[in-house]
């Protein structure tokens, strides 16, 4: 065995302080060998202890008040005390401090109406990617899912509404995990979203955020959303109604099954929950966001065109987000309302909303036309084409429904139109009736001689005459 050899063995058990099987595993030998090598050249014991015998109050205190610390953190802050050792046995001395314990989990058990947990989960399906509403009473298991094309605000606040709507009421508390729609940050202090926390007060119930990293306070809901995505696994969607249809009916069964913690069915213990009542006045499930009416007269938002008043253009106004339809308003007054698309570069337009451009190019005015109320449905695209098959003027009858959106609403003539559909009718006037039926009912019939309306007579009772019967 040469010198270096030895050097090398004393240098790793006297002052890194290296077990046998630390330094046979730094010298590439085996311990059999390495204890050999130690013997022959009469190295002496690991002198870890008298190395670092002075530090160890040090390190307890340090290792107490902050548990997480590493060996290099450790061995930093000696060096700072004079120590003269290396960090091998640093670390090698901390390792039992180093330990991580296994957390020990109890069962959290709740009171009847005590919370709710809920979460989104996403999923991708070939229609589109879509996100799912999950909600569960902690203490009776209820579950209540619903998916949804966008995870955004209002669709947040409507899967709250549709869920307390169902089980009749609202817990006094709900266990969230860190949601931007419920909490805009926590460090260095918490920040709620301020239309949650004012939604939360409409219906009475308070806020429980989760720790960080700790799924388990949310284990229910963790778990019903494993639960759900093995269901979505076994079976098929053709779009996002039939996606929810066939939730539904899965959830329903669940929650009719026995329950196998509780030894119950969730729907069976839904009974016993002591819910708060719900507000007579329903919140508002919408969010609201600035935007600008183009000079062409419609308002951006996602990837979507929808029109306004032409007389607007240029204008600030507000949008109130809904999950199915979008209102446009200026100075507190909505100026458009418009169903909501999911599609994308899409343009949704009202008729109505060109009238002042159609008035200064009127040699588009009847063709302008046309085309709005052609764009306007499908329903009004079918009745217009049956008319045309049928010999009468598309163009002349788009004119005639033009004029009845000033009285009547977008979505009561397109009821119209779709009632002539299905009757198989291409009258316009039939829609002028059906909208108007005082428009076409008959006139007061009046005597030919105008003095008859002078004629006075006495109310006689009947019952004088039954003799004569």
């Amino acid at each position: 065995m040469d010198d270096n050899s030895v050097n090398h063995v004393r240098h790793l058990r006297e002052v890194e302080g290296l077990s046998i099987r630390q330094t046979a595993e730094v010298l590439g030998l085996s311990r059999k060998k390495t204890t050999r090598l130690i013997r022959q050249g009469g190295v002496l014991g690991r002198k870890r202890s008298s190395i670092l015998k002075d530090y160890e109050r040090l390190i307890q205190e340090w290792y107490e008040a902050y548990p997480s610390l590493k060996a290099t953190q450790v061995y930093d802050r000696l060096l700072t005390y004079g120590f003269t050792g290396g960090y091998t046995v640093v670390k090698e001395y901390t390792r039992p401090y180093r330990r991580k314990k296994k957390r020990i989990y109890h069962e959290l058990t709740f009171l009847p109406g005590e919370e709710g947990q809920v979460d989104w989960m996403e999923r991708a399906f070939s229609f589109g990617t879509v996100y799912g509403f999950v909600f569960i009473l902690s203490y009776s298991r209820y579950l209540y899912c619903r998916f949804y094309p966008r995870h955004s605000m209002e669709f947040f606040l409507e899967g709250h509404q549709e869920a307390y709507g169902e089980i009749g009421g609202v817990p006094r508390r709900g266990r969230y995990d860190n949601l931007k729609s419920v909490v805009i940050r926590r460090r260095p202090e918490t920040v709620y979203n301020g239309q949650f926390l004012d939604f939360a007060a409409h219906y009475g119930f308070s806020i429980h955020l989760c720790t960080p990293g700790r799924a388990n306070e949310k284990g229910r809901v963790e778990r019903v959303i494993a639960d759900i995505g093995r269901f979505l696994s076994a079976d098929t969607f053709s779009d996002l109604d039939d996606l929810n249809r066939k939730v539904t009916l899965w959830r329903r069964e669940r929650n009719g099954k026995v329950h196998r913690t509780t030894g119950r069915a969730p729907s069976e213990m839904l009974e016993e929950e002591n819910l708060r009542p719900l507000p007579r006045i329903a919140y508002k499930a919408s969010r609201v966001k600035t935007a600008m009416v183009t000079p062409t007269g419609f308002v951006h938002f996602e990837t979507n065109r929808y029109s306004a008043p032409s007389k607007y253009s240029h204008r600030a106004c507000s949008l109130a987000i809904y999950p199915r339809h979008i209102e446009i308003v200026m100075d507190n007054r909505i100026i458009a309302s418009h169903r909501r698309s999911f599609l994308k570069h899409q343009t949704i337009e009202h008729p109505l909303h060109r009238e002042k451009a159609l008035a200064v190019t009127p040699h588009f005015k009847h063709q302008r036309i046309l085309q709005l109320i052609r764009g306007m449905d499908e329903a009004a695209a079918l009745f217009l084409k049956r008319l045309e098959a049928d010999g009468a003027d598309p163009m002349e009858a788009s004119y005639v429904l033009f004029k009845l959106l000033r009285r009547a609403s977008k979505a009561t003539l397109l009821s119209a139109l779709r009632q002539a559909n299905s009757l198989g009718t291409v009258k316009v006037d039939y829609i002028v009736k059906l909208l108007h039926p005082s428009e076409a009912g008959t006139k007061p019939v009046y005597p030919q001689d105008p003095k008859l309306l002078a004629i006075k007579y006495e109310r006689r009772d009947l019952t004088n005459y039954d003799d004569l019967v």
